[in-house]
This record gives structure tokens, sequence and C-alpha cells, in this order.
């Protein structure tokens, strides 16, 4: 029963999500500069940003073979590394336990 209160709990949060993200994306452009009822497909007239804000270039084309290549060794490294540090803690958890049970049973 508890298992249906936590699958329930979390489909009404994830619906309630989505509700307001679209209703959120509805009450203005998607993107700063980029104007939804611009006529003909020309680029709307955007006056400059405000203090704060600045236009991002979006790339055309996906990443190269070398950027990719280097994100999956740069996440092998981190999952490496992670798991590494992971395993240290735990041993030492571990060793300090063990050292806690040695001396009271010492005493």
């Amino acid at each position: 029963m508890g298992y249906l209160i936590v699958v329930a709990a979390s489909v009404v949060v994830g619906v309630a999500a989505y509700v307001a993200t679209m209703r959120a994306g509805r009450e203005r452009p998607a993107a700063v500069g980029f104007d939804p009822e611009a006529e003909d497909g020309e680029p709307a007239t955007v006056e400059a940003p405000g203090p704060g804000y600045t236009y991002l270039r979006i790339p055309v084309r996906g990443p190269s073979w070398r950027d990719r290549i280097e994100g999956v060794v740069g996440l092998l490294v981190l999952l490496f590394v992670a798991s590494t540090v992971l395993a240290f803690g735990m041993y030492q958890l571990g060793h300090l336990v063990n050292v806690i049970i040695e001396r009271f049973l010492e005493r």
C-alpha cells in the first residue's frame, strides 16, 4: 500500500510540474529575442537586452566526434574517481566502527 501512495504522489507532482511549465510557456515567448507573431518568417526586430541579459549563440551543428569522445572519457574518469572515493570512504567508516568495537570489548 505504501508503494502505491508513493507512485500516486509522484504522478501528481509530475503532472503539476508539467501543467505549470506549459502555462508559463504560453504567457510569453519561449526565448528572449523571438517574436511568435512575426510575419512571413522575417526575424523580429528586438531591442537590446536589459541589464543582466545577453543573447546566446545557438550552434547549428551538433558536437564533433572529438567532443563526444572527450565527453565519454571525462564521464569515465569522473565515474572512476567517484567510485574510488566512495569505496575508500566506506572502508574508512568500517575501520572506524571496527576500532570502536575493539575498544569497547577491551574494557
